[in-house]
């Protein structure tokens, strides 16, 4: 909706003006120092502790691709790659290397985007302990205000980089939706310009014309900085104001323009079909002018919107999951469309070939609630589940990020978005919801109803069979349906118990204590279940919970494993005890817990969460999923309908083709590693599915369960009330090796496809069995990854122009075997195709023998270092590293022992590594290339 943030229930005199159209009534919390210093220039800055001892900052230029000339298309986009390319302080790459010596990485912590209406560069979770780096880095937004240097070299340079960007882009889902957008923006400038431009002006423009649209538009007035962090903020008020204070008010002030999306009096359609394309999709949309003027009024009206649209795409959900329906998925939205604009749509994922049975089924359940309205039992259980979650915001207000305020910033700035703290968040939501009427909702959603300046929209593969509807048939059943008297929507009521089965609490054989995490105790219950507790004080009311017990599909035969596959998602999604799947959402109203069963390859068991209030929840899911699952048919042929549709287009997926070419390569040919294809689906089987999943969770006792955060041994009676009360048979299981690994020596191949884009993707995959697995091991494998991407960022992306962006990953895993691997991908130029393949194994031999850079090694280890420090702040980091523990005996790192072994790796421990993980791997390397 229009507020991504709820506003306290405040009234205040006179308009806060913080844009050129927009203004709010709503001032912005004193703990945010804000002014605009006498060049224009607008600052925020804030302190927050979540992460602690971390600063985000923001530089939000309310300028983006509108703004440009038809010679200067795509130039806003390509300006913001340029602002890592040298600046007046940070010449070349001196903005990347300065950061990343502190451990701030290019991609992950720096980073920009471009948008049609602004252009806004961040740099996160900067340590904020080193004043130095934080002067630094507002010297960085500093440059990026009006002193690029755009060097000639650098520009053309760049080119390379954003042609291969567009390449990469600009697949079967852009092409259809750039289609689409010519209608719906039809008659404004937001038509003719797409963010990433033309080619033509791309490879062509004169140095002068990028230089004249910074110098236009990268001007004070237009611009914002946002500092949000562990910082004291009249000392970096103070350093605002003399940093970015300096830069002079321009001699030509360059008045900002608004573009407007005209009204449309006659209805429209448009049909954007691509051979590529894998899905169908239909839209009923129109668009409407957003408020320019944020008061309680309209915020009020907002959050009314807001409601009704929830509760109309929970009766979306429910149609689908409990009818037949021709459609796989409904929903409405309002989206943000530009500056100016949003547009309401009516969303709809048909079945193949089924596109007017799917919207008529749709637009009939949108115009039963426009005719009868919302119920009281809909309006009231929406209630309690928004009061359940803002209650939960507010115990955990000190973990609001830093990146979301900063965006609450942005937007405040960008489009008087008004911005509250939690505390007044909470107290105007409460308030809201104590007040707003069901007639109140129903009547703003009947507002809603699409009247004119309407567009219907379609996208779908490109075939010579199907017959698509014209826009008649859409506009008649629309007709049809709003003529027609509809039945009222009915529920029944749900007053059976969540668990109707007697337990009481069973005895505990045995507590002890978990070496290597202080606090942590292990219980084994009386039907052998371990069940260990780790209390952290990281976050005051959440709970994260999993448990896993040894075999998953490793223990199935391979023509069963197309049902075992499935089985999880069959009992996810069929409900629980007497509650089918969408009564089971309404029964758990207000409770802050859920539970998914897995059954993955080595282990199947159970991930979730839930705060204080709701662990008895929790354990009541956990129990049920052992004890009475649903397997219901219906549900069953729902899931293999949604597979299906997967395999629509399939042929023409050349994603897929790539895909499953590296599948069977990777595992060579084995007949366990089953493709997506009619065979994988036809061999679905429900009674299968169901042995299976009953075979896995029917003991107890060889499952451990773990429970990390806000729990204490005070818990464990009613931990074992539930789980101690599953049945056992005291058998331990134990997953077995397949030994499904690729052929061993060089396996190459090519398959070329037929491409509206042409391009080239590289994949090479490395696979070595005898590296051993240890903690130093692990971190030197991570370290080749990173100085390789450093690597083909230099070679491949920054010399040659020939990619956007090399991905590297490399793991060393222990289980089932110890296992190094390392996978490199990439889009590319087709022309360049056989010189970046050489570059990529050039590098590969260049790691193996010559020593890394002393810099780079450094910047890495700072990097892990800070990585570790942002990772160990966070429940989840800690539930992994117990699973780890108890289940491979793997030993948890602390902030000592991690810079310890960082300190005794040296680049000749790195290169005998690289020569041992690379030099005797296998390898999968695949060219997919255009016909």
């Amino acid at each position: 909706m229009k507020a991504k943030l709820i506003l306290a229930h405040l009234l205040f005199l006179g308009l806060t003006q913080v844009s050129a159209q927009f203004k709010t009534t709503f001032p912005l919390p004193k703990e945010i120092a804000h002014g605009v210093l006498p060049n224009g220039m607008q600052y925020f800055i804030m302190h927050n502790e979540w992460p602690k001892d971390r600063a985000d900052f923001y530089f939000v230029q309310n300028v983006g691709a509108i703004l440009e000339n038809d010679d200067q298309d795509g130039l806003a986009h390509f300006l913001e790659h340029m602002a890592f390319n040298g600046t007046e302080h940070f010449k070349g790459k001196g903005i990347i290397n300065m950061l990343e010596k502190q451990g701030v990485s290019f991609g992950k912590d720096i980073n920009a985007y471009t948008a049609y209406d602004e252009t806004v560069y961040n740099i996160s979770n900067v340590p904020a302990d080193n004043r130095t780096l934080l002067d630094s880095c507002m010297y960085v937004l500093h440059d990026w205000s009006g002193s690029l240097l755009l060097a000639d070299n650098e520009i053309d340079a760049e080119r390379g980089v954003i042609r291969e960007e567009w390449r990469t882009r600009r697949n079967a889902d852009y092409r259809a939706g750039e289609k689409i957008d010519k209608t719906v923006f039809a008659g404004s400038k937001y038509a003719k310009r797409n963010v990433i431009g033309d080619l033509n002006v791309i490879n062509n423009f004169k140095y002068q014309v990028l230089r004249d649209y910074y110098k236009k538009w990268y001007q004070p007035q237009n611009q914002a900085v946002v500092i949000v962090g562990d910082i004291d903020v009249a000392e970096i008020e103070k350093r605002v104001k003399e940093i970015f204070g300096s830069i002079p008010t321009p001699k030509k002030i360059n008045k900002r323009e608004y573009e407007k999306i005209p009204f449309h009096k006659e209805n429209r359609y448009v049909l954007a079909t691509d051979k590529e394309l894998q899905r169908s999709g239909i839209s009923l949309s129109y668009t409407q002018p957003k408020p320019l003027l944020q008061d309680e009024a309209e915020m009020t009206k907002s959050m009314q919107e807001s409601l009704a649209m929830q509760m109309m795409n929970s009766r979306f959900g429910e149609c689908i999951i409990n009818n037949e329906t021709a459609g796989l998925s409904f929903g409405i939205s309002d989206n943000n469309l530009s500056r100016l604009d949003s547009k309401f749509s009516l969303n709809i994922t048909p079945k193949k070939g089924k596109f007017l049975e799917a919207f008529t089924e749709a637009y009939r359940e949108f115009e039963r609630a426009l005719q009868n309205g919302f119920t009281q039992q809909e309006l009231d259980r929406l209630k309690t589940k928004m009061r359940s979650s803002y209650d939960n915001r507010l115990t955990n207000k000190d973990k609001i990020s830093n990146s979301y305020w900063a965006e609450q910033l942005q937007l405040y700035f960008l489009e008087a978005n008004p911005v509250m703290t939690m505390d007044e968040e909470y107290k105007w939501i409460n308030n809201f919801l104590n007040n707003v009427t069901l007639e109140q909702v129903n009547t703003v959603f009947r507002a809603l109803k699409p009247k004119d300046n309407l567009i219907i929209s379609v996208s779908a593969p490109e075939d010579a069979v199907t017959k698509f509807p014209d826009a008649n048939e859409y506009w008649n059943a629309i007709k049809t349906i709003s003529n027609t008297k509809l039945e009222a929507y009915k529920e029944e009521e749900l007053t059976a118990s969540l668990v109707k089965d007697q337990l009481t609490e069973k005895a505990i054989v045995q507590t002890s204590n978990i070496q290597s995490f202080a606090n942590a105790k292990q219980s084994k219950l009386a039907n052998g279940a371990k069940v260990i507790i780790y209390p952290t004080i990281l976050s005051k009311d959440q709970i994260l919970f999993s448990a896993y017990s040894a075999g998953g599909n490793s223990l199935a035969d391979w023509q069963d494993l197309p049902s075992t596959q499935i089985a999880s998602a069959v009992a996810a999604y069929s409900g629980l005890g007497d509650y089918k799947f969408t009564d089971l959402k309404k029964k758990l109203t207000g409770k802050t817990a859920n539970v998914s069963p897995y059954i993955g390859g080595l282990y199947e068991g159970f991930n979730g969460s839930s705060n204080k209030e709701s662990l008895t929840t929790l354990l009541q899911l956990t129990y049920l999923y052992f004890q009475h699952p649903r397997f219901d048919n219906s549900t069953f042929e729902k899931i293999k309908e949604q597979y299906q549709n997967k395999l629509n287009n399939a042929p023409n997926s050349n994603e897929k083709a790539l895909s499953d070419t590296i599948s069977v390569l990777n595992t060579n040919y084995n007949k366990r590693n089953w493709l997506l294809t009619h065979d994988f689906i036809n061999a679905f089987d429900l009674n299968k599915a169901k042995k299976f999943y009953s075979e896995r969770f029917s003991n107890a006792g060889d499952f451990t369960f773990l429970f990390v955060g806000n729990i204490s041994e005070k818990d464990i009676a009613l931990i074992n009330t539930y789980l101690g009360n599953i049945p056992s048979t005291q058998k331990t299981e134990k997953y077995f090796d397949h030994k499904i690994f690729m052929k061993d020596g060089k396996t190459e191949k090519t398959i070329f496809r037929a491409m509206d884009t042409p391009k080239t993707t590289v994949y090479l995959h490395l696979e070595n069995k005898d590296v051993v697995f240890n903690k130093k091991n692990k971190i030197l494998s991570y370290i080749i990854s990173e100085w390789l991407t450093k690597r083909y960022l230099e070679t491949i992306r920054e010399e040659e122009g020939g990619s956007y962006g090399v991905q590297v990953g490399a793991n060393l895993s222990q289980s089932p075997t110890p296992l190094f691997s390392l996978e490199i991908n990439f889009d590319c130029n087709p022309d360049k195709t056989d010189a970046l393949v050489k570059i990529v194994h050039a590098e590969l031999s260049r790691v193996q023998t010559e020593n890394i850079p002393a810099n780079m090694l450094e910047d890495i280890k700072q990097s892990i270092i800070k990585n570790y420090q942002e990772q160990i702040k966070e429940n989840s980091y800690w539930l992994n590293a117990l699973t780890s523990y108890v289940r491979n005996n793997e030993e948890p790192l602390d902030a000592e022992i991690l810079k310890n072994t960082l300190s005794t790796i040296t680049a000749k421990d790195l290169k005998e590594f690289t020569v041992n993980a690379l030099k005797k791997s296998n390898s999968v390397q695949v060219l997919m290339k255009a016909k």
